[in-house]
């Protein structure tokens, strides 16, 4: 009796392995299997024994096993679902996951970044590292002002500084003691460089239409909202007036996959519609981006705004301020700073240069120079 159950199990054993073999093999080609392609690489293949050395061959077995194990892509979905659904919980360590389902970037992707310690404001510079970020954006001004060009700055506030409400308790209370206010008080008191920080309009505007959300909730970026409230700020310094944001016409179109969201493999199913507010001007630029993805120009067909030609070297966020601030000049270009080189201003020749820099990347302004960009 006792071989006759152990046989029962062993076939019952036998069956539970081989079914999700079976069926893979008659639906898997029908299967989401794009593990890389969500991650935005290249897939891992095979090794052979042929072109591999015996000591290298376990790890890039591994290697791509971990990107073609059948049923991978939804094992992880159900995963990071449970994390995010009912734990409240992020299946990320560069995120974390706030009231309402709020997400918040905590990572170190590039550079020395730390936006938990920007929000703790546990990494203040000391007075030698903020004069060194004056002189290099003294040295910037400088330099273009013996060209006859003008240099405007402008810091960025991070999202979870803005929407620090959504951020988790064990975080505390955002503190205002901060790189952000450190490096706009010192640059404003201590030198005559024009530097413009938005957050106080953003943080005005928020409090004052607490309807309008100015950052998407499953990304670390701002959306079109909060960057028109900024391109207000910085607008007032050429002395263009845009109406209030509330004023224009504002439109809500279908949503890509947000970045926060893809981290914890929740791309496909964490989504929001982004905003977008249109006829904000008597002369809308008409905007194109690089093959590159890292350029953008800017031009305003009717030429009925500024003649100046405006040039900005900024992080991701200037993609969505741009088109508010291309609308001022008949000509406009940008490129984010891990693209910018210096003959790429000198043959576009502008009259106005624009940094943008958001909170997490302030370190960017202790490496920058004209000439040869952020070099770390």
């Amino acid at each position: 009796m006792k071989t006759i159950t152990q046989r029962i199990y062993m076939v019952i054993l036998t069956i539970l392995i081989l079914i999700p073999v079976v069926l893979y093999a008659v639906i898997g080609k029908y299967l989401d299997s794009s593990t890389a392609d969500k991650e935005n690489r290249v897939m891992t293949e095979m090794p052979t024994l042929a072109n591999t050395q015996i000591s290298e061959f376990p790890t890039l077995f591994d290697a791509y096993m971990n990107d073609n194990l059948p049923y991978k892509n939804y094992l992880v979905t159900i995963n990071s679902m449970a994390d995010y659904y009912l734990f409240n919980t992020s299946s990320s360590d560069d995120v974390i996951v706030g009231d309402k389902g709020w997400l918040f970037y905590v990572g170190h992707e590039n550079n020395d970044e730390d936006p938990l310690a920007d929000y703790e404001g546990t990494n203040l510079y000391s007075i030698d590292e903020l004069e060194i970020i004056a002189e290099n954006m003294i040295n910037a001004r400088d330099f273009l002002a013996s060209q006859g060009k003008e240099f405007v700055i402008t810091i960025i506030p991070n999202k979870s500084r803005v929407y620090s409400e959504y951020m988790p308790d064990m975080c505390g209370d955002v503190s205002q003691e901060c790189r952000l206010n450190q490096v706009y008080q010192y640059l404003s008191e201590n030198t005559d460089l024009t530097i413009v920080s938005p957050y106080n309009d953003i943080v005005s505007y928020k409090e004052a239409h607490p309807e309008i959300q100015l950052y998407f909730k499953y990304d670390t970026h701002w959306n079109n909202f909060g960057a028109y409230v900024a391109a207000q700020s910085i607008s007032r310094v050429w002395g263009f007036e845009m109406p209030d944001l509330d004023t224009v016409e504002q439109v809500y179109v279908d949503s890509d996959t947000y970045d926060l969201a893809r981290m914890i493999n929740l791309g496909d199913y964490l989504k929001e519609d982004a905003p977008i507010a249109t006829a904000y001007s008597g002369h809308m630029a008409r905007v194109e981006i690089q093959s590159d993805g890292m350029s953008f120009t800017g031009t305003v067909d009717q030429g009925t705004a500024d003649a100046r030609k405006l040039y900005i070297i900024g992080d991701s966020f200037s993609a969505l301020l741009f088109p508010y601030l291309a609308c001022h000049f008949n000509s406009s270009k940008s490129d984010m700073y891990y693209n910018y080189n210096y003959s790429s201003l000198e043959s576009y020749d502008p009259d106005v240069v624009v940094f943008e820099c958001v909170e997490r990347y302030l370190n960017n302004m202790l490496h920058f120079s004209i000439e040869n960009g952020v070099v770390y």
